[in-house]
């Protein structure tokens, strides 16, 4: 099965006190059905603050008030799904960059079995499912930044190990693509590596996210796809002009003909809030 066929529902209660009429409404619906957010950047997080995968970190994901994500601040929202970010900074090569994912995706891991109370890691979709009816947050993962996959077989490899999209670059152009960010465009789109990437991941089943690529990335990846894609966490182009980050109007019709999925980011500078 390869998409996450997953029912995501989105409420926004906007400056709406608890006390209103459609809170309980919305309140209810969130735990009625299963919630996934595309991009929770939650480990890297606690790989900076707490610097070795040790007993230190495995308390703070159940109840902080620190970062954007806890056990209980999710339970309360009917966060059913969060999809854990093994990112990978640019400045990392392949062999490293491997290592850095395999050390995350063990973080996850030892989070799950340290709390199985209120994680179960997830590696399909019905793994989700059986932890919602459990009563238990889900932790799927995705991989920002395709620079560990230095061959196909890495492919394999991290599907095996949990991971269910990959994000093909993130701030700099790798060996599979160009990035929005970056101003130097070596393949003016997918590289030759990167189109047998592209092939590769739907024939294992992992989604391709393409969040972060360039616009001529985008469309080579149109090109050469046969299932649909994601943008794990990407706002409108239309509200922030020159952001080639965002998707224009185009590239969202684009995806909606592919039937892809587009989760918005609203972080302030994605969303057209500079300066409020």
């Amino acid at each position: 099965m390869y998409h996450w066929f997953v029912c995501c529902l989105l409420i926004v209660v906007c400056s709406c006190s608890t006390k209103h009429p459609r809170f309980k409404q919305a309140d209810r619906l969130a735990h009625q059905f299963i919630i996934a957010d595309g991009h929770v950047d939650l480990p890297f997080r606690l790989k900076v603050k707490n610097f070795r995968f040790e007993k230190e970190y495995l308390g703070i994901p159940l109840n902080s008030d620190q970062g954007d994500f806890d056990y209980r601040r999710a339970k309360k929202g009917g966060l059913s799904a969060p999809f854990m970010s093994i990112f990978i900074p640019s400045s990392y090569n392949q062999q490293g960059g491997k290592i850095l994912a395999d050390s995350l995706i063990d973080m996850i891991e030892g989070i799950a079995h340290a709390h199985p109370q209120y994680f179960e890691v997830a590696k399909k979709p019905e793994d989700v499912v059986l932890a919602f009816n459990q009563g238990k947050i889900a932790l799927p993962m995705g991989m920002e930044n395709g620079s560990p996959i230095g061959q196909l077989t890495d492919l394999s490899y991290f599907k095996s190990r949990g991971i269910s999209y990959i994000t093909l670059t993130h701030a700099k152009s790798n060996a599979i693509c160009d990035s929005s960010y970056d101003t130097l465009r070596p393949w003016n789109g997918l590289s030759p590596f990167g189109y047998e990437v592209v092939k590769k991941m739907n024939e294992t089943g992992i989604m391709i996210d393409v969040s972060h690529i360039s616009d001529s990335s985008f469309w080579d990846v149109m090109k050469a796809t046969q299932m649909p894609v994601i943008a794990s966490h990407s706002s409108a182009r239309k509200f922030t002009p020159g952001f080639e980050r965002n998707m224009s109007d185009t590239l969202i019709a684009a995806i909606k003909g592919n039937g892809g999925v587009i989760m918005v980011n609203f972080g302030s500078d994605f969303c057209g809030w500079r300066g409020y």
